[in-house]
């Protein structure tokens, strides 16, 4: 085994639709290449195999640890988050890095594969070779550390807004294939679960409903930049129509809400995720109908910022 030279803690929120690092975003989509790449590609070698990120998802995957390839796009995403440590001027060793890796679940899904996803990483600890972009990396992943998709984003947000002295919060994590929430009073957690509403279901719903009506193939790309307003060509009768289809997606998913018991008139609500994001207006023009209070937080990196957060809690008490 390798000499230790260096010891980091990485914390990664591996959705289906992207995987978020602390400080990069990366697609969850994965290809194997035939070919030997150049240097200056971006991509990984592992395992006598290149791969490289593609704009193309990955299908979902309820448990992700069925194979590697979720393991590999975080090999990908550490090779990155260690590139951009170097750009910005740290030192990254030749040698071993020790790594504690920090991983969340939905909470529909935390009881039933915690111990499975933490295995699925740590793989005993042993040291892992790769090499991206030319640059090789000698990595152990020595401690895997888990958390519930959402509540570390409660944590980081507690402080700055104030949220452990209210009555009653609902954080929504609106992600790739699931709509994540917790209800805490005063600070705690009272209730946990998941919905299978996410982006990824919407993206179906207008891709089949777009085909039908215009005989189009949209892909999930096209979708998503045209929900994001940028330009892209296509007719202002299809944008509408999608955009529709989209606020309809809000509100069945804000009334299983009401139909769970939450009441957003009574509630202070923070959303959270990409897809919280990308549909920010169109959960403003919905949330007329509520009193309630709300906010959008518009950063797409917070459940890995919120890992990070509660580990040094944890274990440094800071």
């Amino acid at each position: 085994m390798p000499e230790r030279d260096f010891m980091m803690i990485f914390s990664i929120d591996t959705g289906n639709d992207k995987i978020k690092t602390e400080g990069n975003v990366t697609q969850a989509g994965l290809k194997k290449l035939d070919y030997i790449p150049e240097v200056a590609e971006e991509a990984l070698y592992y395992n006598g195999e290149y791969y490289m990120e593609t704009v193309e998802r990955l299908s979902y995957m309820y448990d992700k640890t069925a194979d590697d390839r979720f393991y590999i796009l975080t090999l990908l995403a550490l090779a990155r988050e260690l590139e951009s440590m170097e750009r910005e001027g740290a030192l990254v060793p030749r040698g071993l890095i020790e790594v504690a890796l920090l991983v969340g679940l939905p909470p529909a899904h935390y009881a039933a594969l915690r111990e499975k996803f933490q295995e699925y990483f740590y793989r005993g600890g042993e040291p892992v070779d790769f090499e991206y972009k030319g640059r090789s990396y000698c990595v152990a992943f020595t401690e895997v550390g888990m958390n519930i998709q959402g509540y570390s984003v409660y944590l980081v947000l507690a402080s700055k807004m104030g949220l452990n002295e209210r009555h009653k919060v609902c954080l929504i994590d609106f992600g790739g294939m699931t709509i994540d929430y917790l209800i805490l009073r005063y600070g705690e957690l009272d209730q946990a679960d998941s919905l299978e509403l996410g982006m990824i279901t919407l993206y179906n719903k207008i891709r089949l409903s777009i085909n039908r009506r215009y005989n189009i193939l949209l892909d999930e790309v096209d979708i998503y930049h045209i929900l994001k307003r940028n330009r892209t060509g296509f007719s202002e009768e299809l944008i509408h129509h999608i955009f529709e289809m989209a606020k309809e997606h809000v509100v069945e998913l804000l009334g299983n809400f009401r139909e769970a018991g939450i009441d957003f008139n009574t509630t202070l609500t923070i959303f959270v995720g990409g897809g919280s994001i990308v549909l920010s207006r169109i959960i403003a023009e919905v949330w007329e109908r509520y009193q309630g209070e709300y906010f959008v937080i518009d950063d797409i990196n917070a459940n890995a910022k919120g890992y990070k957060m509660r580990y040094l809690i944890d274990h440094q008490g800071i």
